[in-house]
């Protein structure tokens, strides 16, 4: 029920939270390219409409995809971001309680799952970690019970998933034996 500047402003403000970091901020030109070439989520959110399973205008949910997807974000930033995650849904940093257990376990499933894409069946297998991917080349990834761990490179693959990042994370859990699906 949110106006979209005032989705925007909430969503940058609990990434800020989470990462205990005011500093986090949506880079414009980001969010105007993911606009410019939008086209397939355009197509996809009209689509959604048409079934009544959006219900506000496409263009304003479009603005605050766009703009969630254009958060500019350190690797460590991100990394304190997704600790919940790690946690079973507690903060470590504030001890806040972010979601319950059981919407963390479905978050990571669901980076599990779709994470990356058509890349993720991939990506599961190599690395065996929920992971979400970013237009600019970084990925979160979550071990469970243990960390949140923040990669960045650029070079993406042609699912849009960075490679240098997903072959550094399929080196760390490999040594650190740490794939959810065993060494």
């Amino acid at each position: 029920g949110h106006q979209p500047k005032e989705a925007i402003g909430e969503m940058v403000r609990f990434v800020r939270s989470l990462a205990d970091d005011e500093t986090i901020a949506i880079d414009p030109s980001v969010a105007e390219s993911e606009k410019a070439h939008g086209f397939r989520n355009a197509a996809l959110a009209s689509f959604m409409k048409s079934w009544g399973n959006l219900v506000h205008p496409v263009e304003l949910t479009l603005g605050v995809y766009f703009h969630s997807c254009a958060l500019a974000m350190s690797c460590a930033q991100l990394a304190r971001a997704g600790l919940f995650l790690a946690n079973g849904g507690r903060s470590p940093l504030t001890g806040l309680n972010v979601v319950s257990r059981a919407r963390a376990r479905r978050i990571n499933a669901l980076m599990l799952t779709c994470g990356h894409y058509d890349g993720s069946g991939d990506f599961a297998f190599r690395v065996g970690l929920p992971g979400k991917s970013g237009v600019g080349g970084g990925i979160l990834a979550i071990v469970p019970g243990v960390a949140a761990i923040a990669v960045w490179s650029p070079g993406l693959d042609v699912h849009g998933n960075s490679l240098v990042g997903t072959q550094a994370l399929e080196l760390i859990t490999q040594r650190m034996g740490w794939s959810i699906f065993g060494p």
